[in-house]
């Protein structure tokens, strides 16, 4: 039914956004898999509202996933440090998926957290086409050593989070682009992390929805998808699959909390990419000009975001203010056991708050850490 008299519906099944000619509905449909349904008014041969997307997830479509989803690439993204191309990965393991035992717990599973489905036309996903606005973003990976090509392409997509013992209902749209380091590189990593962006261009400028709960800020510029590359099963050092584990970035978030400290929040999720599993992720709050408002008071001008930038070389950058206060406190440092320059830089740094935070990190025993994987706000 439509919302204005004269206009029809068009709708899509795949993914992609509806257009005139996309399939005119004229019947009701029945949902019985997994299924992405966007679809739009036509009135007078032309769009006449937003594309509405809803999401419909299946646990048993989400067992019997293919490897061969009709459409997708079989290959991604180039090797950078050495000759070849990564090897699409699309299927659950028949292995687990095929054990009695295993499949009722992987469905109850599947139930447990929140479902985060991320909704974008295939090609800016995985379009081989190298090009800064047609090209796939998890193809042109833009790692942070060798060919750096898609680093900061942004995809229009819609983003629902619904289910969880919340009962997270939010649905939006946004840009999508990948996020991290080297763990951009398809030789070291299949499954990348992603971020959303939200801009007015395409949708809300800024996302409005309390993702972390009561209490805790409910607006934000961006949103960090995190899925796991260090003591992770698809890592590609052994020595990192053997210590596959997912608790230790958010269990370090919630003590640096439990003691009191400004840290990030974090959701587990399900995520799925055009009704794909994609594995077990979690939302995390981007630090920003936004973030050091909600979380530190004053105004977003007022806030300096220093980090690591790998991309070219390790340098220290700040991506939002200035490196004033940075340089003002590395300068005051003491280069020795003085008194006088441990007192400086008292002035310039909450030395409890930088004792829990060294003490929470070599206790959990952070190994990719110090050197880079680091950030600093004022």
């Amino acid at each position: 039914m439509t919302g204005s008299e004269g206009a029809e519906i068009r709708y899509t099944t795949d993914g992609s956004e509806p257009s005139v000619q996309s399939v005119l509905y004229s019947k009701p449909l029945t949902v019985d898999k997994t299924t992405i349904l966007r679809a739009v008014e036509v009135k007078g041969g032309k769009i006449s509202s937003v594309i509405s997307t809803v999401s419909y997830i299946f646990t048993h479509s989400v067992i019997s996933q293919t490897d061969s989803p009709e459409g997708y690439p079989d290959t991604w993204g180039k090797y950078t440090q050495f000759n070849g191309t990564a090897k699409a990965d699309y299927g659950m393991d028949q292995e687990m998926t095929h054990d009695v035992s295993l499949r009722s717990r992987i469905e109850a599973g599947l139930k447990d957290l929140p479902i985060l489905s991320i909704v974008t036309d295939k090609d800016n996903l995985f379009s081989h086409e190298n090009d800064e606005v047609r090209g796939g973003i998890y193809i042109f990976t833009g790692p942070p050593v060798g060919d750096d090509t898609g680093h900061g392409w942004t995809r229009a997509a819609s983003a629902e989070l619904f289910g969880g013992p919340q009962y997270h209902d939010l649905s939006t749209t946004c840009g999508l682009r990948l996020h991290g380091g080297h763990g951009r590189l398809a030789e070291k990593n299949p499954k990348h992390s992603l971020r959303l962006v939200f801009k007015d261009i395409y949708g809300p400028k800024t996302l409005k929805y309390p993702i972390f709960g009561e209490g805790e800020p409910d607006q934000f510029n961006q949103l960090v998808l995190r899925c796991h590359f260090g003591n992770s099963w698809q890592h590609w050092s052994e020595g990192n699959r053997q210590k596959a584990q997912y608790t230790r970035d958010v269990w370090a978030r919630r003590m640096q909390k439990k003691l009191g400290r400004t840290s990030v929040n974090a959701l587990y999720v399900h995520l799925f990419l055009n009704g794909m599993y994609w594995g077990l992720y979690n939302i995390a709050e981007r630090v920003d000009d936004l973030y050091g408002k909600d979380h530190l008071g004053g105004g977003k001008s007022d806030i300096d975001v220093v980090k690591i930038e790998e991309d070219g070389g390790n340098h220290i950058e700040a991506s939002e203010g200035s490196l004033d206060a940075w340089n003002q406190l590395v300068a005051a440092a003491p280069r020795s056991s003085s008194a006088k320059g441990y007192e400086a830089m008292k002035k310039l740094l909450d030395i409890d708050a930088f004792i829990d935070y060294m003490l929470i990190n070599q206790y959990a025993g952070n190994t990719d850490w110090a050197h880079h994987n680091w950030y600093a706000i004022n």
